[in-house]
Parts: C-alpha cells; sequence; structure tokens
C-alpha cells in the first residue's frame, strides 16, 4: 500500500474534489424535478457508502481492494476532505489547515470509485434505494458513516447565528479556522473560555488536546491571558493523569479547570457562559455541545426512538432498523457495538471490517469475525504527545466487541509527538489514496 508524502499532500490539497473530467468521477447537476428518477441505473453488484469521512472513504476503497468487481458509490457533499484528527494542531498555531485539507481524487481515481457530489436525503429501505438531492441510487448494500450533529437545544438562549461568537471547531474545517482566528485577535489579559461536552462523544482525548494547545498558545503569546475549562463530566474523560501531568508541567498558571460544571446558557451579547458553578466571561469561547448521531442518521430512520445513537449487529455493522444497511464511526452506538470509543481510528477499523462483511455476503461467502484497533495521540505542546491504544475483538458470548489489549503511553515524549505526526500521514495514505 502506498504511503503519502508530504509533498504529495501538500499538492493535492489543492485540488478541489472533481466536477467534470476526474476518472473515477461522477458529476450530478442537481435538479429538484428529479429527485423521484433513478440515476447511474445500476448494473452488477454494487455497494454504495454514504459520507467521505474516516469510516466511509475507507470502507469505499476497501470494498473495491476485495472485490474489484463490485461497483462502489461514494456520496459526500463536501468538497474536500479535512481531518479532525490533527485539527486541533492548526487551532494551536503550528499547522495550517491547508496541510489537514485533501482532494478525493486520488481515492477515486486509484481504486476506481465513483464519487457523487450530493446531500442524501433519506432512505427507501424496501426498494434498496437512497434518496439524494441528486436523485435516487440504487444499492445491494449500502454502508453509512454519518458522523456526528450537535445538541444545540440543551443550550438556553441559543440561536444558530451564535455559532460565529462561540464555535464548536469539532467538524474540521472553515470552525477550525474561525477558532483558531479568534485566538489570534484576542487581546492580552482576555480568556478562553472552553466546555467540553458530555460523555460519549466524538474523540474522547480531543478537547484535552486542544485545552493543552490552547495553553501553549497563550502561554507563548498572550501575557496574562488563561483557559478556563468547563467540564460537565466528574475528571478528564481519557489520558487523564497524562494530561493533568503535562498541565501540571507547562500550564499551572494558564489552565483553570472546573469539573462538573455542564453548561446551561449563554448570553450572547457579553460573551457570558452560564452554569451552576457560575458565569464565565470569555475573550474567545469555544462551546463543543453534546452530541448525537449525525443528521442523515435521523433521516433515515436508523435511531430508535428516545436514543442518540443508532443501533446495529456488531459482528456485521446491519443496521437494527433495516436489512443490507450497515451503520459505521461515530454515529453507533456502544450499547450494541460494544465498549469502542469514537475516533478516527476505530472509524478506519470499522471501515475495514464492515467492508469486508458486505462483501463476502454479496459473494455468498462467510464472514471472518471483525476484529478493531485503536490508537488515540495527544499532543501537549508542538513537541511532545501522549497516547493510549487498544485491541477489540468480537465476543461471541456477549454479541459484542470488546476490548482484549492496549494501554497507556507511560509518559509525554518528543518521540510519540514524532510518532503522532507520522501516524496521520500513515492513516490519511490509507483512507485516501
Amino acid at each position: 500500500m502506498s504511503r503519502l508524502s508530504r509533498r504529495t499532500f501538500l499538492k493535492g490539497t489543492a485540488a478541489a474534489v472533481g466536477a467534470v473530467g476526474l476518472a473515477g468521477c461522477v458529476n450530478v447537476d442537481v435538479n429538484v424535478s428529479k429527485k423521484k428518477e433513478i440515476i447511474m441505473p445500476k448494473g452488477g453488484k454494487r455497494v454504495v457508502v454514504l459520507g467521505a469521512g474516516w469510516g466511509g472513504t475507507t470502507a469505499a476503497k476497501y470494498c473495491k481492494l476485495t472485490d474489484p468487481s463490485i461497483e462502489v458509490i461514494l456520496i459526500e457533499k463536501l468538497d474536500k476532505f479535512v481531518s479532525c484528527p490533527a485539527s486541533n494542531w492548526v487551532i494551536g498555531g503550528f499547522k495550517a489547515l491547508s496541510d489537514i485539507t485533501f482532494s478525493y481524487n486520488d481515492l477515486a481515481s486509484n481504486n476506481g470509485i465513483k464519487l457523487l457530489k450530493t446531500e442524501a436525503l433519506g432512505l427507501e429501505p424496501a426498494n434498496k434505494i437512497i434518496v439524494t438531492d441528486a436523485g435516487k441510487v440504487e444499492y445491494d448494500k449500502l454502508i453509512v458513516s454519518p458522523g456526528v450533529s450537535f445538541m444545540y437545544d440543551q443550550i438556553e438562549g441559543w440561536k444558530d447565528s451564535a455559532m460565529d461568537d462561540f464555535p464548536h471547531a469539532y467538524k474540521a474545517g472553515p470552525q477550525t479556522q474561525l477558532l483558531r482566528d479568534k485566538l489570534v485577535a484576542m487581546k492580552n489579559g482576555e480568556n478562553v473560555v472552553l466546555t467540553v461536552p458530555p460523555k460519549p462523544y466524538r474523540c474522547p482525548p480531543g478537547p484535552y488536546e486542544r485545552i493543552s494547545l490552547i495553553a501553549n498558545y497563550l502561554k507563548n503569546h498572550k501575557t496574562g491571558s488563561k483557559i478556563i475549562v468547563l467540564d460537565p463530566n466528574d475528571g478528564i474523560v481519557s489520558k487523564g493523569k497524562l494530561f493533568m501531568d503535562g498541565w501540571n508541567a507547562y500550564y499551572s498558571d494558564v489552565i483553570e479547570y472546573i469539573t462538573l460544571a455542564p453548561l446551561k446558557g449563554i448570553d450572547r451579547k457579553n460573551k457570558v457562559l452560564q452554569t451552576e458553578k457560575g458565569e464565565f466571561k470569555a475573550g474567545v469561547a469555544n462551546i463543543i455541545p453534546a452530541m448525537k448521531a449525525g443528521d442523515f442518521a435521523y433521516k433515515a430512520g436508523l435511531v430508535p426512538e428516545g436514543e442518540r445513537w443508532a443501533k446495529v449487529n456488531a459482528y456485521n455493522f446491519e443496521s437494527e432498523v433495516y436489512k443490507d444497511v450497515h451503520v459505521i464511526g461515530d454515529s453507533t452506538h456502544a450499547g450494541s457495538v460494544g465498549p469502542v470509543p469514537k475516533s478516527g481510528f476505530v472509524a478506519n477499523s470499522m471501515g475495514k471490517a464492515c467492508a469486508l462483511a458486505v462483501v463476502y455476503a454479496l459473494n455468498g461467502q462467510e464472514q471472518l469475525p471483525p476484529s478493531l484497533a485503536n490508537t488515540c495521540y495527544s499532543l501537549i505542546n508542538e513537541e511532545e504527545a501522549i497516547f493510549v491504544s487498544a485491541v477489540y475483538d468480537y465476543d461471541p458470548s456477549v454479541k459484542r466487541i470488546m476490548k482484549t489489549g492496549g494501554g497507556l503511553s507511560p509518559d509525554r515524549r518528543e518521540i510519540f509527538g514524532k510518532h503522532a505526526r507520522d501516524w496521520t500521514l500513515s492513516i490519511w495514505s490509507d483512507m485516501l489514496t
């Protein structure tokens, strides 16, 4: 398998996703009057993948690698892939957004994947059809990787326009740059106020890495400023001791960490965040709300009533609601999959396992039990990192994917920071080439 060089990635970031003329890609004009028509009529076996993030890109690629004769269509409404892992590096100021932004061109052309740029609107599961803004697309198997959405309805005084003042920056892209720009523009002595979401949420260590890197920026560039952390949980959710050791070593006068402090409401005009432990005025406010399954999971009826996540069969990731519809990544319900974190690496790992399950089923072959892996690096500063890793295997006695091994880094080290940078290049290559 090829590995992307830094030069190749920088070149790739300059390219937009294909309209006309890209090998392996299909450009479909949006025409509301044609929404009820079949587009791209199906000939042979076909897998449709919705969502070109960490899970979806991997699933599409590995379906083709496992059986090149199967037609794979990847549906994605965005022009480019922007990596959530490593987006904190942009916020911290030592990477640019362009460094983590890539075209889908190589994925499509190198693997014979048809890329359909449009928005998915819903399902006709009885007819094996996914309805998009461009038209209806038939499938034999559908793999859905819809990511997460945010529960702003839990915040008193919230209006959608408030996101300009209180960005989440937890879906990488324009909000990542917005939060970075706000930090740069902030006056010396002003404070950053960051809210951690209640668990479960995407990337458990993510907010704490962000806290570390914002603190590092403030320490070096904003005299008299600090970051106030409002955490609704009872402590750091992942790698707690390792993060706290780093904070005590470098940021004891920069980070104010408050537990059991869920965000209740906002005063947008005065940029004040309201909690049961008081009100906190921000120079820059980073609100990371509670999370649930991505919007399409709700549009398609994949989330049971009263739940936040899509339940699946842990053996093959098939939805408990619809046959031949498989759900992977952050939208999956831990109660059905098993105690695996919502991470980029897990989504990538699920994409591979699901691709094998789907292709084997289409070819009448017996599926192998799924195994997943996870490694998550977190930078404490620009050079030093910590990590957690784990292996998960399917346990037939509980019909869940359970942890069978893993551990934490012994401490923070520069070599782990190098590993983190190498890991991103390697996994981006795995997903996008």
